[in-house]
């Protein structure tokens, strides 16, 4: 059986503009690869096409990314702000960046799409705010206000809000964004569980007034984007 081609285990950066791959750290040494087990090391160096990451708790995923990106941004693959790297929390969020930063230096402060699901997603719609009825001085309604709001419409429809309470139908909303789900687009049973048949309409107005007073809820930071 033919022994198997041998592949450098660090591929050479394509020439980009600029000179990027000329005077990428790439040409060091990549200390950063060393204590990585195999499986690691593999995920971090394929950079072409998608890569699935599946493990346990504490198996070194963040590790993983983050020198993924580290790697990226040494061998002058992309730009720092061409990276888009998304996490759930604030706190992981600052980790990536701090463990990048590590890796790379100051470059990380260039990465303006490093961050949250919803952080990015306030980004994207400052920029593009018009294309879904906003101006780009939109305010995030907190909880306390959607409450207050939600309570308005409520009295507008004549509903008993003890009845149907206004925290509940919160909840509702951000189930439906949270599936990227617009008023017209609720599932007829799903609209009638709430407030005798009127959970779209309620939704729909909600929406409109939203837009009147320039703000968006944190459902909205990931819907208004999809």
């Amino acid at each position: 059986m033919a022994e198997p081609k041998r592949h450098s285990p660090v591929p050479m950066a394509p020439p980009v503009a600029g000179g990027i791959a000329a005077r990428a750290l790439g040409a060091r040494s990549l200390p950063y690869l060393v204590d990585l087990n195999p499986e690691q090391r593999e995920a971090v160096e394929t950079l072409d096409g998608p890569v699935l990451v599946l493990a346990g708790a504490g198996t070194g995923k963040t590790r993983v990314l983050t020198t993924r990106i580290a790697h990226i941004l040494n061998l002058g693959r992309a730009r720092p702000a061409e990276i888009l790297a998304v996490t759930f929390t604030n706190k992981a969020a600052r980790e990536m960046k701090e463990r990048v930063g590590k890796i790379v230096g100051q470059i990380v402060e260039g990465m303006p799409w490093l961050g949250t699901f919803h952080a990015i997603g306030v980004k994207i719609l400052r920029r593009h705010a018009e294309l879904v009825g906003l101006k780009s001085d939109f305010t995030i309604l907190g909880v306390d206000d959607q409450i207050r709001l939600i309570k308005q419409l409520l009295e507008v429809e004549k509903l008993d809000e003890k009845r149907w309470p206004a925290r509940v139908f919160a909840m509702i909303l951000d189930g439906w964004k949270n599936r990227g789900l617009t008023p017209d687009q609720v599932p007829a049973g799903e609209a009638a569980s709430f407030a005798n048949g009127k959970g779209k309409k309620l939704y729909a107005a909600y929406q409109e007034r939203l837009k009147t007073l320039n703000a968006a809820d944190f459902g909205d930071l990931l819907l208004e984007c999809i």
